[in-house]
């Protein structure tokens, strides 16, 4: 025979004390979690960049020329080798811009590149892009942060 005054259950402390493990174990977790979208992010812009240089590349060795300068505009010339969609937005919270060189049709620039424009990047996430595009030092190389103010990954230079 059953006591009434026995129930099965969970205490009040027992509670407490999975819901202290649960709080510690998302604690540990969420910075490893923040770290590997930011990583995912970056990743993402790194080879976007890296697809669309190629493109330019590919429009140039076929036309002798690259686009002509576009300012945030898809390079309507690129149809075909670029879709729009992934041109118009970056990951990292910008868009893209094409600047066309100063030796080709248009350009005002001394180098053929791709630039984030109005990007929302931290400074680790650059430096992360730069990383995986370049030397990492975001004042030299081919990606960098160019005299116009916008980081630039540059396909040709003269």
């Amino acid at each position: 025979m059953k006591k009434i005054y026995e129930r099965s259950g969970f205490t009040l402390v027992e509670i407490m004390i999975v819901v202290a493990i649960i709080g510690l174990l998302v604690a540990i977790g969420m910075p490893s979690f923040l770290r590997a979208r930011k990583n995912a992010r970056v990743a993402r812009v790194a080879k976007n960049i890296k697809v669309f240089a190629d493109a330019f590349q590919m429009y140039c060795m076929e036309e002798g020329k690259y686009p002509l300068d576009t300012h945030l505009i898809y390079p309507a010339s690129m149809q075909g080798y670029i879709t729009e969609n992934s041109w118009n937005s970056d990951a990292l919270g910008g868009s893209y811009n094409w600047e066309g060189p100063s030796w080709g049709e248009g350009g005002g620039y001394d180098y053929a590149g791709i630039a984030l424009f109005e990007t929302k990047a931290t400074t680790d996430e650059l430096e992360a892009l730069d990383s995986l595009l370049d030397d990492g030092d975001l004042s030299t190389g081919t990606f960098r942060l160019t005299d116009n103010g916008r980081y630039t990954y540059i396909i040709e230079e003269r």
